[in-house]
Formats: structure tokens, sequence, C-alpha cells
């Protein structure tokens, strides 16, 4: 399965965040859903209050080296998969998939032109804002109750005593496990960052996401004696910089990492 990122910022002399919230959410989804070959989407959108004013003093013994300004940088993710990179390549290709008095026609509507009024074209030319591909790894399966969950993006760059293979074991390996037994924990993803991306190096090296009733169950779970001073310890060691951030999460079409099927689906 290939899994594409794309950080995302509002284009702000246009749009307010809840205006942008609703145009990317409502139209904008509606259009990319029908990319060809699609085989899931997410649109996270920033969560408006910071985390640590909803988890208090428990924020500042599990972050450290957050850039001032990172909450600036985008307002959205967009997670995109595909059965493959050569799938990317053709997501764009027009199919019939409209009912006329003809039979099944190509959409004229079906278009992406908001893009230009909806983001902040320029900000995605430099940095490790744009479209970058990951390396996923589940590690508990999202079980997603029929209301909202809070979900927890947390970046993290390879501390430099660390080599690059002995990092990516022990992330996926001792910490992935260690974090997976924390409880009330609904879901848990670990995302690294790939090879050739070299453009995302500078500010992460990877995102997990984390899934939970409340902040209230987060900051519960990770406050838990049995585990805590562990979890701060290996974190000190593997990471150069940690840090969380909320998003409220869209799921548009829900991830299938099945073989495809051989009809049309979504």
């Amino acid at each position: 399965m290939f899994k594409l990122w794309a950080f995302l910022r509002r284009d702000s002399d246009r749009l307010g965040f809840e205006a942008y919230r609703a145009g990317h959410v409502g139209h904008h989804a509606s259009m990319m859903r029908r990319l060809k070959g699609l085989r899931g989407y997410c649109v996270d959108v920033r969560a408006a209050t910071p985390l640590v004013e909803r988890i208090g003093p428990l924020h500042g013994e599990i972050t450290f080296g957050e850039s001032a300004d990172f909450l600036e940088l985008w307002d959205s993710l967009s997670t995109l998969y595909f059965d493959g990179p050569e799938h990317l390549a053709h997501a764009l290709t027009p199919e019939p998939t409209r009912a006329t008095a003809d039979g099944l026609s190509l959409d004229p509507d079906w278009n992406c032109d908001d893009g230009a009024y909806l983001f902040d074209v320029a900000s995605q030319t430099g940095g490790w804002l744009g479209h970058c591909p990951v390396e996923e790894h589940l590690i508990v399966a999202v079980e997603r109750p029929e209301r909202k969950l809070i979900k927890l993006l947390q970046f993290f760059r390879r501390h430099p005593a660390q080599s690059e293979s002995a990092f990516r074991a022990a992330v996926v390996g001792r910490y992935g496990r260690l974090t997976s037994s924390l409880s009330a924990l609904r879901g848990y993803t670990v995302n690294l960052r790939n090879r050739a991306d070299e453009a995302a190096g500078a500010s992460w090296d990877g995102v997990a996401e984390l899934y939970f009733d409340s902040p209230q169950a987060f900051r519960a779970a990770r406050s838990d004696l049995a585990l805590h001073p562990e979890l701060c310890a290996l974190e000190r060691h593997l990471f150069e910089v940690l840090w969380y951030t909320e998003v409220d999460e869209n799921v548009i079409v829900l991830p299938n990492r099945d073989p495809a099927p051989d009809f049309y689906f979504r």
C-alpha cells in the first residue's frame, strides 16, 4: 500500500479557518474522493484548541523541541492511499461514472479547480510542506465507534546519536510495543519518512497517529506510572525533538488495505 501525505495551508486572504474547513471537507473532498484507484482518503483538520490547554502539565513532560511557529505552517493534513505509486500517476484520469441519458459518461463537473482558491499554493514550494510519501506501520488497528474520537499526531525527529537503522527498528519495535500498551488506546500507526523524501527531513523523521476517546483518556493513559518513566526515558534516548498536535479526523474513504476487488468501489 502506497501512502501519501499532503500538509496544506489555507488561502488566508480569502478564507477564515472555519470557512476553509467547510471548503476542504465539503466540496474539495467530494472531488478528491473520486480519484482513480483511490484506496483510502482522510482529511485531518488542525484542532482549534492547542493540546497544552487540553492535557495541562503533562504536555511539558512529553514534548520537547517543538518549533514555536509550527501550527502556523499548516491547517490540514490529507492522507491518500493507493496500491502503488504508479496508481497515483494515473489518479487524475477521468472515469465514466456519471449516469446520463446516454449511459455512463465522463462528468464535466469533476475537477479540482477550487484548489487555487482554497490553498496557499505558494507555501507548498519549500520546506516540508506539500506532498510526501510515508512508510506506514499499522501497530494497533483503528477502532472507530459511532462518535468522535480524538486523534493525536506525534511528530518526532531522530536523535543524532542513533543510527537510522537502529532508530527505525526501535520506533516500530520497543517504543511501539510500549506505546501500544497504553490503556484506552483505540488505534496506533507509525509513519516513517520515505528515505527518498529529503525535503521533509529538516522538521521530522516520523509521525505517529494515536486515537483515544478523549484528552482525559490520553492524559490518564500517558500518566500511568507503570509506563510513564520508561516512555519518557526512551523518548529522550531516541528523539531529538518530540511534540503532539490534535486534529479533527474526517474519513472520506475508509482505508482498505486488502487486495482490490474486481469491481468499482469506494
